[in-house]
C-alpha cells in the first residue's frame, strides 16, 4: 500500500514532542515561545480593554448627541410655533392698521385728517388730536416693524438649528461608524486570543513534558535530554518466541507473516500480512511518538516509534492498526512491547501492517517535508528479512 511521508511530516509538526522548524531544539526555545504568546496575549487583553472602553466613551457620545439632537428638534418645533404665532399677530395688526387708516383717511388724501384737527376747539384740543393721531400711526409702525423682526430673527434661528442638527447627525453617523470600526478591531483581537492561548498551552505542555524528563533549560531536546533507549545490537531483555531478531538489534514487527507489498516503486514502506489482531512488536527499543488516528486523511490508526540507533534517530510507522491500540505517547518500548494490533483501518482493503521507516541527519526531532523525503528509508536496512 502506497503511503505518503506528508503523514510523517504532518505529525512531526503537531505532535507534543516536536518543534517546527528545522534547526535542533533546546528546551530553552519553548520557555522562550511560552513567554513570548503569555506578553502577545497580555498585550491583546490590554487592546481588547482599551477598545472596550473608547467603545464605552463612544457610545456616551452617541447618547449625549442623540440627546441634543432632541433639543434642538425641541428648538426648532417652538420657533416653528413662534414664527405662526407672529405671522398671525401681523395679520391682527395689519387689519387694525387699515381700519385706522380708513377711519382717518389718511391714505385716502381725503380732509378727513384736517377736519379732525381743525374740529379742535382750542389750542390744547387741536395738539391732542394731532398727538394721538401720531401716536395711533407711529404705534401701528413700530408693532408692525417689530413682529416682521421677531419673524426674521426667528427664521434666522430656526435656520441656524436647522444646519445645528444636520451638523448632529452628521457627527452622530460619524460617531456609529467609529464605534463599529473600534468594534471590529475588538472583535478581530478577541478572534486571535484563543490561538494565542493555544499556543501557551502547547509550549507550556512541552516544556512541562521535558522538564519531567529532567532537561535543563540548555539541553537539545533528544540529543543531550530525553534521549530514546539505545538500540543494542545484543537486544536485551526477553523476546517472544518465534521473533525474528537481526545482529543490530530490530526484529521483524510480527511473528510470521508474508509480505504483500515491498519497498519502491513508490510505495514508502513494507505491507506485511497475517491476519486480523495479531500482535505487532515495536522493532526495536525505543519511546513512543504518536498514537491516533488523525494524520491519515483516511483514518488509519497508526503507532509512531522513535529510536536511538549510535546517537542518531530512527522513525518506524506502523499504520493499519486497529484501534485499540496499547501503548501511550512517551512510553518506553522495546522489541517484546505489543505496539498495536493488525488491522484494516483507513484505505485499506484488508488486515495488513504498513511499515514505514525515517531517519534524521542531524536535525533531531525537526525537520523540513524535503528533509524527510529526502531520507525516507528501506525498512531491510534495519529489520530482517522473514525469509
Amino acid at each position: 500500500m502506497k503511503r505518503s511521508i506528508k503523514v510523517i511530516v504532518t505529525l512531526l509538526l503537531i505532535t507534543l514532542l516536536l518543534p517546527i522548524n528545522v534547526s535542533a531544539v533546546t528546551l530553552k526555545e519553548y520557555e522562550d515561545a511560552v513567554a513570548k504568546y503569555t506578553a502577545e496575549l497580555k498585550e491583546k487583553e490590554a487592546k481588547i480593554a482599551k477598545g472596550k472602553e473608547e467603545i464605552a466613551a463612544v457610545k456616551k457620545n452617541i447618547a449625549d448627541t442623540e440627546q441634543k439632537i432632541a433639543a434642538t428638534e425641541e428648538e426648532i418645533t417652538r420657533l416653528q410655533e413662534e414664527i405662526e404665532r407672529c405671522d398671525k399677530e401681523i395679520k391682527k395688526k395689519d387689519a387694525e392698521s387699515k381700519k385706522i387708516m380708513e377711519y382717518y383717511q389718511i391714505e385716502n388724501g381725503n380732509n378727513a385728517y384736517l377736519e379732525y384737527i381743525f374740529g379742535a376747539t382750542s389750542i390744547t384740543d387741536m395738539v391732542y388730536r394731532m398727538s394721538v393721531a401720531e401716536q395711533l400711526t407711529d404705534y401701528n409702525d413700530k408693532i408692525m416693524k417689530e413682529l416682521k423682526q421677531l419673524i426674521e430673527t426667528n427664521k434666522a434661528k430656526k435656520a441656524e438649528l436647522a444646519k445645528k442638527q444636520e451638523e448632529l447627525e452628521t457627527l452622530k453617523k460619524k460617531l456609529e461608524s467609529e464605534k463599529e470600526r473600534i468594534e471590529q478591531e475588538v472583535s478581530g483581537v478577541e478572534g486571535t486570543v484563543p490561538s494565542t492561548k493555544g499556543q501557551i498551552e502547547l509550549y507550556q505542555k512541552r516544556v512541562n513534558y521535558y522538564r519531567s524528563k529532567g532537561c535543563n533549560s540548555n539541553d537539545i531536546i533528544g540529543v543531550t535530554c530525553d534521549v530514546p533507549p539505545k538500540v543494542n545490537p545484543s537486544g536485551g531483555g526477553s523476546v517472544s518466541p518465534g521473533a525474528i531478531i537481526g545482529e543490530n538489534g530490530f526484529r521483524f514487527p510480527v511473528n510470521g507473516g508474508r509480505i504483500s507489498w515491498g519497498y519502491g516503486g513508490g510505495h514508502k514502506g513494507v505491507d506485511i500480512t497475517r491476519g486480523c489482531g495479531t500482535p505487532i512488536y515495536a522493532i526495536a527499543p525505543g519511546r513512543v511518538y504518536y498514537v491516533g488516528n488523525g494524520l491519515d486523511n483516511y483514518g488509519a490508526y497508526m503507532v509512531l516509534i522513535v529510536h536511538n540507533v549510535n546517537g542518531r534517530l530512527v522513525f518506524s510507522q506502523y499504520a493499519h492498526v486497529q484501534p485499540g491500540i496499547p501503548v501511550y505517547v512517551g512510553q518506553s518500548v522495546d522489541t517484546n512491547t505489543v505496539v498495536a494490533y493488525m488491522g484494516s483501518t483507513g484505505y485499506s482493503t484488508g488486515c495488513h501492517l504498513h511499515l514505514e521507516m525515517s531517519r534524521d541527519y542531524g536535525w533531531a526531532y525537526n525537520g523540513t517535508y524535503s528533509q524527510y523525503v529526502n531520507h525516507i528509508t528501506s525498512p531491510w536496512n534495519y529489520v530482517p528479512s522473514p525469509y
